[in-house]
């Protein structure tokens, strides 16, 4: 599969690099990864990521745009991201390659190189430079977007997915010259609006005798403390240091008034509920949108029977 994307790069001019909506750290990393690898190693090609900046992240990337769109001539890569509805930006061609490490239940692609072992997208970049030192260039700039990913989608090498190939990995990319300490902290620093949010979900989340706990975050606190609605995802792993939780719903008004859902799980397996309401993710971190909270409390009693008294 690695051989057969590496022989599309070499035979384009033009290459456009997608992710998914509501982008987090693994979503941009490896997105700005690719690009500038690709930029690096191949300059006489245009490579162009294709979506919105997200403020919050813009210290990995602001580098892309919707201004440029691909035709049919052309090498479309869409990264870390399960189906194809939820692909950022105008996309007026199929897909040519899907690089993803999430379970492969959208195979929208023409090639689909997927490997749902991996904590991060971000692991499958550096697997690709790996498999062509000799044709693919790399440096610390490059190094620190695939290291804020992993962090990022492994929260500081904490979740069960995190594999000593997680830290080869992680290692290769410190001998790279990044800064690792500085991109650890810029990943899990918040500002004092975020540190106000942060004491709102201690001080409500509910948690029932199973061990599930949920909270509604609504838009008029979002609009009081004046966080812009996407930018909450530093609270989403917060239930998790809480001993009295296994699973953990987090619903996020939108402004238009539907929710979007975070699923979270210490252990038991969540992403087949997500499915049942048009979600998906991972294993034990998944996420779908319900259009009010009459659905959001089927949502809620799907997953309280997962977990067994």
């Amino acid at each position: 599969m690695i051989s057969k994307i590496m022989a599309l790069i070499l035979q384009h001019q033009r290459i456009f690099v997608y992710r998914h909506v509501n982008p987090d750290f693994d979503a941009i990393g490896t997105q700005s990864a690719l690009t500038a690898m690709l930029r690096l190693s191949f300059p006489e090609k245009q490579v162009i990521a294709v979506g919105l900046p997200k403020p919050s992240l813009a210290w990995i990337s602001e580098d892309m745009t919707v201004e440029k769109l691909p035709s049919t001539v052309d090498l479309t890569i869409v990264v870390d991201c399960a189906n194809r509805a939820r692909i950022a930006g105008p996309l007026p061609v199929s897909p040519t390659v899907k690089i993803d490490h999430h379970p492969d239940l959208d195979p929208y692609a023409q090639l689909n190189w997927v490997e749902p072992q991996m904590a991060s997208c971000a692991e499958m970049i550096y697997k690709l430079y790996q498999t062509y030192p000799e044709r693919l260039k790399i440096n610390a700039d490059i190094a620190g977007k695939l290291y804020a990913g992993i962090i990022g989608d492994t929260v500081n090498f904490s979740t069960t997915d995190t594999t000593s190939q997680t830290f080869d990995v992680a290692s290769k990319l410190y001998q790279l010259g990044i800064d690792g300490a500085k991109i650890s902290q810029q990943v899990t620093a918040v500002d004092l609006k975020l540190s106000k949010l942060m004491g709102f979900v201690f001080e409500n989340i509910k948690i029932n005798q199973r061990g599930l706990a949920t909270l509604v975050i609504p838009q008029a606190l979002l609009r009081r403390l004046q966080i812009p609605w996407g930018s909450e995802d530093s609270i989403v792993a917060l239930p998790a240091r809480l001993k009295e939780v296994k699973i953990w719903l987090l619903f996020i008004e939108s402004p238009e008034g539907q929710y979007r859902v975070h699923l979270r799980s210490k252990f038991v397996p969540i992403n087949a509920v997500a499915q049942q309401f048009g979600g998906g993710g991972h294993l034990l971190a998944s996420g779908t949108y319900v259009k009010n909270l009459q659905v959001g409390e089927q949502l809620i009693a799907a997953t309280n029977r997962l977990l067994v008294m």
